[in-house]
């Protein structure tokens, strides 16, 4: 087990709801492991994204896979 320190762009597009948005950006997490505790750092009206940094569990100790 690993733990690694991820940054994701979420799209809003689409995701009208706080529930819907949460969804999404619990998916987009789940691709680097088990999230254990995120935030949304920004969130850009004009590119209608959310910016989010994430504490993730992973069982894959490869770092660069963070960077993808």
């Amino acid at each position: 087990m690993d733990t690694q320190l991820v940054c994701v762009e979420v799209d809003l597009q689409n995701h009208y709801t706080v529930p819907t948005l949460y969804q999404a950006i619990e998916d987009e997490l789940q691709k680097y492991g088990q999230p254990l505790q995120w935030i949304v750092l920004s969130a850009d009206k004009e590119r209608q994204k959310v910016c989010v940094k994430a504490l993730c569990l992973s069982s894959d100790s490869n770092p660069l896979k963070a960077l993808g």
